[in-house]
C-alpha cells in the first residue's frame, strides 16, 4: 500500500515520461500506449490505497482532469487479456 506522497511521485514521474513520448513513429506510439496503460494502473492503485480526500487532492494536483483519469483507466482495461 503506497502513501499519498509515494503515489503522487509515481504519477508525476509517469506523466513526465508521457510528455516526453511525443511523436508519430510506430515505436513512440507503442511506448505511449504502454505508458498510458501504466498510468491507468496507477489510477486504480490510487483508488485502492488512498482515502477519498487524498484521492481528490491527487486529482486536483494532477490538473483535476477527471476525463483524463478515466481515459487512463480505460487504456489499462483495454490492455488486459480476455479469457
Amino acid at each position: 500500500m503506497k502513501t499519498f506522497v509515494q503515489t503522487r511521485a509515481s504519477f508525476l514521474e509517469t506523466l513526465a515520461q508521457l510528455r516526453r513520448l511525443d511523436g508519430h513513429g510506430r515505436v513512440t506510439q507503442a511506448l505511449r500506449v504502454m505508458k498510458e496503460r501504466e498510468t491507468g494502473k496507477l489510477c486504480y492503485q490510487a483508488e485502492e490505497d488512498l482515502s477519498q480526500p487524498e484521492l481528490s487532492l491527487l486529482k486536483d494536483m494532477l490538473g483535476g482532469r477527471k476525463s483524463m483519469w478515466e481515459t487512463y483507466k480505460q487504456q489499462c482495461r483495454e490492455g488486459l487479456p480476455i479469457w
